[in-house]
């Protein structure tokens, strides 16, 4: 049975800052006819390596995690403007074409065979869970165009063509962990939404709860758009944890965390770290993530004078008050990566600029050398502890340089 699609924002910017808005239905009527689930054909292929620098975005911007994938794009977009300004990549503009997935991996896997087949990109970039990122990692491989992503977490699988720009599940749990388990107990609940990232970062976070001396004494998952998690939280607080790490994602997260405090599970004596403290729902839970810590790759309020200017542009543009997501931060950063790594490659040619990808070092705000290791396509990068203010500030209260992920997967060359 085919799925049916979502309207689709499609969006393709160039120098005379061009704006389409078009029918997804429509447009996957032609790229379906004769072709679902098959191989790319050489006619069907990639981008020439003449030819402009393309992105293409595959990002949610309906659905339950819409408010992350409209902070993605947001980043993006303000990356390419950058680049553009100052001269673009081996003198030529770049474009980009927006498609929403809604969050639907069935929708992901779709468009981005329609952003390789029709638009010719040279490039990927975007989605927010982790099943449409190895949804779109599948298709990347299968047209070898490089794909990244900006959330936090990895994927379980390695692609060749996959880069994760966000903090890897060890980068992030690495120094968190023995950080909770000291100062909180040695017992640990593990919450999530029901799909295929959470119960990877469970895994994780139950070695690290172990070498570390700790128990984990729940685990729950429920599936996204639950609205009543009492059932759930009642389990939870009859585990008596010391701390619970969550991994409920979009808007559940602010359901969850609300109900959580409602029924006596989130208390301040209860130590509380993961996805809910994200920068996206703070103007949503307010007080109840005030004082707390929280580990992170990026925030608003990075000392440093390329992220302060990111940081005013993505106010200026977007009228923003709040804290600036930190996939947004990802996204800006992880583009001028991918661009800078096209500009080395010295054309548009998808394979000559995902070797470029995987042997290029770079100092920015998010660290000095950043690189990926090969191993795991993992992005090498600094982690940040940042303090939640009453105002919303995400301050940065201690930095861990360079934080290493050189675990292995397979698939990765």
């Amino acid at each position: 049975m085919v799925p049916s699609y979502p309207r689709a924002r499609d969006r393709r910017v160039t120098p005379a800052a061009r704006t389409t808005v078009l029918t997804l239905a429509a447009t996957l009527a032609v790229t379906l006819t004769g072709c679902q689930g098959a191989a790319l054909s050489d006619d069907d292929g990639p981008a020439a390596a003449g030819g402009p620098v393309r992105i293409g975005v595959v990002v949610p911007l309906t659905g339950p995690v819409s408010q992350v994938g409209t902070a993605l794009r947001n980043g993006l977009e303000l990356a390419v403007k950058k680049v553009n300004a100052e001269g673009g990549v081996h003198g030529r503009p770049v474009e980009y074409v927006v498609v929403d997935d809604a969050g639907d991996p069935a929708n992901s896997t779709q468009l981005a065979r329609r952003l390789v087949r029709q638009d010719k990109v040279t490039m990927l970039f975007g989605t927010i869970t982790g099943d449409t990122a190895e949804a779109v990692g599948r298709v990347a491989d299968e047209a070898h165009v490089p794909f990244g992503t900006a959330i936090l977490g990895d994927t379980e699988h390695c692609f060749a063509y996959q880069w994760g720009f966000g903090e890897s599940t060890r980068q992030m749990l690495t120094p968190t962990v023995p950080g909770l388990v000291a100062k909180y107990g040695k017992k640990v609940a593990l919450v999530g939404s029901d799909y295929n990232y959470p119960r990877f970062y469970a895994g994780v976070a139950k070695e690290l709860v172990k070498k570390a001396g700790g128990t984990v004494v729940a685990e729950e998952y429920s599936p996204l758009g639950q609205t009543d998690w009492q059932p759930v939280i009642g389990r939870l607080k009859s585990a008596a944890p010391d701390s619970v790490l969550s991994m409920v994602v979009g808007a559940d997260a602010v359901t969850f965390s609300k109900q959580a405090q409602q029924f006596g599970l989130l208390t301040p004596e209860l130590g509380y770290e993961g996805a809910p403290l994200d920068a996206d729902f703070q103007p949503a839970l307010g007080a109840l993530v005030a004082g707390r810590t929280h580990t992170v790759r990026w925030s608003d309020q990075v000392d440093d004078a390329e992220s302060r200017a990111f940081a005013k542009d993505y106010r200026d543009a977007h009228q923003w008050k709040a804290p600036i997501p930190e996939v947004a931060g990802n996204a800006y950063f992880g583009v001028k990566f991918f661009l800078a790594a096209a500009e080395k490659a010295g054309s548009g040619d998808p394979q000559a600029v995902n070797k470029a990808i995987g042997g290029l070092t770079l100092d920015s705000p998010l660290g000095k050398g950043t690189r990926f290791e090969p191993s795991n396509h993992v992005f090498q990068a600094d982690m940040r502890e940042v303090t939640i203010g009453r105002d919303g500030a995400y301050t940065v209260t201690r930095t861990h340089p360079m934080v290493a992920d050189t675990t292995p997967k397979k698939g990765c060359a």
